[in-house]
């Protein structure tokens, strides 16, 4: 068979394959779909939710007016007053604990109402209380991080210019970039914190789906062995004679 495709010419050995290739990427892609939209539906029960991330994360709402009541009261002193959003204002939370998904960014109206938040939350609240209070800033992110950048700053660990992928939403190539510590963070966020039900459902799902063929076919099997008719008794010869 296969000397026999090598003398085919290619347009006719495809059109030869194609209805023995087709079927088995039809299976592929309904699989690939069907485990894309059970996902979806584990980590976003609220799709909306998902869908409002996306426009929040492209162009960050900064928003001096929800959180003029905490500018009034703080000195102009940057480091003071990010100190003060990370201890008081918004104490860190995962999205998982402030509304049961994997990623969302919020407003800095919901954070304020929250009361809490990641590193996303921590940046629109201090980022609006120096925009209410006049004071330069600048916002960088990593891959696994966001923060806001004012004068003599003191970087940390995961707060440095040099790991920077975006500065006041211009992108950039990074100096240099930890991998390892990427993944610790990203697991952490995303994996750790998740609930154990969210996670056993997920993969649940997903393995049923992949063998969802072998499920059909055995309760296939089975209703016909229930449906199938019990032998008649045959009464023996000579009873009786």
């Amino acid at each position: 068979m296969t000397e026999t495709l090598e003398r085919v010419p290619r347009v006719t050995r495809l059109r030869l394959l194609g209805p023995r290739i087709a079927p088995w990427l039809n299976r592929r892609s309904a699989t690939v779909v069907l485990c894309f939209f059970w996902a979806l539906f584990v980590l976003y029960p609220n799709p909306a939710l998902a869908v409002r991330s996306i426009p929040n994360a492209y162009d960050p709402v900064i928003d001096p007016a929800a959180v003029q009541h905490w500018a009034d009261e703080l000195p102009d002193d940057p480091a003071f007053i990010e100190q003060q959003v990370e201890k008081v204002y918004v104490p860190y939370a995962v999205p998982w604990e402030t509304h049961g998904v994997p990623w969302y960014f919020p407003t800095t109206a919901e954070v304020v109402k929250e009361g809490r938040g990641d590193c996303q939350a921590r940046m629109l609240v201090f980022a609006s209380i120096l925009e209410a209070k006049g004071i330069p800033y600048t916002i960088r992110a990593s891959f696994d991080h966001i923060w806001v950048e004012y004068e003599n700053k003191v970087p940390n660990r995961i707060e440095q210019p040099q790991i920077a992928v975006m500065d006041n939403g211009s992108l950039q190539i990074p100096e240099r970039w930890d991998w390892r510590e990427s993944w610790r963070i990203e697991r952490e966020y995303f994996w750790d914190e998740a609930p154990l039900g969210r996670k056993l459902l997920l993969f649940g799902g997903l393995f049923g789906i992949l063998i969802r063929r072998q499920l059909v076919r055995g309760a296939r099997s089975l209703r016909l062995r229930v449906r199938r008719p019990a032998p008649s008794a045959t009464p023996a010869e000579g009873v009786g004679d």
